[in-house]
């Protein structure tokens, strides 16, 4: 029997659990907005990142015949960090929506966590960022975590969502500056409309608003559609950005079950803002519904 050994052994990558009494936080390497249209850096009236989801140090099944990350050949499980942690969640949560209601669209599925997601950490305050230095956290906006934390229960009951057709893509794509009819075209198969050219990016109907240079005011346009299987009315709050007014036109409406309801939402700007300010609208609804639109906004001129 063998008693002891010459050679000696040490545990490598070893790892020491910490806990803390603020979560979620939003890590360094998470990407950030504003989004661009093109390589110019020209900001675009979309809001990224959608949202915010589980993504460092996730415990996850790994392909024992993976060779990107050599260290975990064999090994059926890895703690990893990155969208390729976040993005699983998501998915996840999207098939959980999808077999609850399986005539839903993509837009409709990404409308509910998105309305439903929340800003607000375990303790009630709003969600922190971490920043270059090590343990450094700073308030953040929804360029660091979109709409929100998802939700996964609370997306399953959303009471309204905001449908993104077809049409309302081509729209879009045809909206932007400088953009050639003839390429949306091509890549998509379709037309420009001429009649709709006074539409602008922020058209798009997105459970969020953004506008990257606001000049005196502007309308934008919204369609939410009643998912919550009842008749419910609706009022709206708004936590204004800094430099802005907002208005919402109708001020309450009541929504019948898969009925649609329109909605205007004016943005005047008070006064210059050398950056982006923040602030959303809340539809409050009568069965207990609460829908969140995050405002991101730029104001370049008050007139």
């Amino acid at each position: 029997m063998v008693r002891e050994f010459k050679g000696k052994a040490g545990i490598g990558e070893g790892r020491i659990a910490s806990f803390g009494n603020q979560a979620p936080t939003v890590s360094r390497f998470s990407s950030r907005g504003p989004d661009y249209i093109n390589i110019n850096r020209s900001l675009a009236d979309v809001l990224k990142p959608d949202i915010l989801a589980p993504g460092h140090q996730i415990w996850a099944a790994w392909s024992p015949l993976s060779a990107s990350e050599p260290l975990l050949k064999g090994y059926h499980f890895a703690l990893m960090s990155g969208t390729s942690m976040a993005a699983p969640h998501i998915v996840g949560i999207a098939a959980l929506i999808k077999q609850k209601y399986p005539s839903w669209t993509p837009s409709m599925i990404a409308s509910a966590m998105s309305t439903t997601a929340t800003k607000y950490d375990m303790n009630g305050d709003l969600i922190q960022a971490e920043g270059f230095n090590l343990h450094a956290l700073y308030p953040s906006t929804p360029f660091d975590f979109g709409a929100g934390l998802v939700s996964p229960s609370n997306a399953l009951d959303p009471g309204l969502v905001f449908p993104t057709e077809y049409e309302d893509n081509i729209n879009f794509l045809c909206s932007l500056p400088g953009v050639d009819p003839a390429v949306v075209k091509s890549a998509t198969g379709g037309q420009c409309n001429a009649s709709i050219s006074h539409s602008h990016p922020a058209d798009l109907n997105l459970p969020s608003i953004t506008i990257s240079s606001l000049v005196g005011h502007q309308v934008v346009q919204r369609r939410v559609k009643n998912v919550g299987g009842k008749v419910e009315t609706y009022v709206w709050s708004v936590i204004p950005p800094n430099g802005t007014t907002v208005n919402i036109n109708p001020p309450v409406f009541t929504v019948a079950a898969e009925e649609v309801q329109n909605l205007e939402i004016q943005i005047i700007a008070t006064h210059k803002t050398d950056h982006f300010t923040f602030g959303e609208i809340i539809l409050t609804g009568s069965l207990n519904h609460i829908a969140r639109i995050p405002l991101s906004i730029l104001v370049v001129s008050a007139s």
